[in-house]
């Protein structure tokens, strides 16, 4: 029912991917809410390594006969979608699945440059469609994408999280960004700081003066354990593990920070909805 799109400017690192795959995972663990994850990224496997082991993906792949009779991931509804041949509901064909109705995955890895050319100008239509279907739709927008095409992202999109470094130059051009960027006005934003160092000056209360953000900012602080878990396939295990956490336990700050960033995430958006 609701698009949220993560977005950030230039190339340096935000923590911006791996944000949007703690907050999802840990909404599909203790939620009930229909969650999909578009990644706009080209031959993009950062989702997939988070999830299942290589030799996981090949046997899943293979084992659904449906899905490859009709194509899978962003090409196989890319050609749906072009041939007026899809709709909301059998869009759960062509992604990857985590939790069953719950948390999905629509990504590709596999693409010809050619193909995803094509595939990058049918986004926005993809997560509409999504959005009549899902309950929340998010999008990691590729920094990579054309201005033209991550406009039309975020001007769909019922909520932008800004992801933001610890780096005074990039909070100075976001700032900049944003009150020139038409697309960002009259626009809810949370801005949300990834890999967050609470030892930086840059810190969360910091941050939210210097940007003068009300609302204060959400962040994502590094953990070693997610990290691994996000290069072993196993980030679904994690969140399950750490479903109730001992307050004490040296991971509880960041299931707490990732619990907030969604549970402000969700609020945001019933407030949008309330105003509606």
């Amino acid at each position: 029912m609701a698009i949220i799109s993560f977005w950030s400017n230039g190339k340096e690192e935000t923590g911006k991917s791996s944000a949007i795959v703690a907050i999802t995972t840990l909404l599909g663990v203790n939620h009930n809410y229909k969650v999909l994850v578009l990644d706009t990224k080209y031959n993009d496997y950062f989702y997939q390594d988070c999830f299942w082991q290589e030799d996981k993906i090949i046997k899943l792949i293979n084992s659904n006969s449906s899905k490859t009779d009709i194509g899978h991931g962003i090409s196989g509804l890319s050609k749906a979608i072009l041939s007026n041949k899809t709709s909301p509901e059998i869009i759960t064909n062509y992604t990857r699945i985590v939790f069953k109705d719950r948390l999905e995955l629509l990504t590709d890895t596999n693409v010809e440059p050619e193909e995803y050319e094509i595939h990058k100008t049918i986004f926005k239509d993809i997560a509409r469609i999504a959005s009549r279907y899902y309950d929340l739709v998010f999008i990691d927008i590729d920094n990579n994408l054309e201005d033209e095409i991550t406009d039309s992202l975020l001007e769909v999109s019922n909520l932008v999280v800004t992801c933001l470094p610890q780096n005074l130059r990039k909070i100075n051009e976001y700032l900049k960004i944003k009150e020139e960027k038409e697309v960002f006005k009259n626009k809810a934003i949370i801005p949300l700081i990834g890999r967050y160092d609470k030892h930086s000056k840059y810190n969360i209360k910091n941050v939210s003066r210097y940007i003068k953000e009300k609302r204060g900012v959400c962040a994502i602080p590094y953990n070693t354990l997610f990290f691994e878990a996000c290069n072993e396939g196993k980030v679904a295990d994690f969140f399950i593990k750490f479903r109730k956490i001992n307050e004490k336990d040296r991971n509880a700050v960041f299931i707490s920070n990732v619990r907030q960033a969604a549970e402000k995430i969700v609020s945001r958006l019933q407030e949008l909805q309330m105003r509606m």
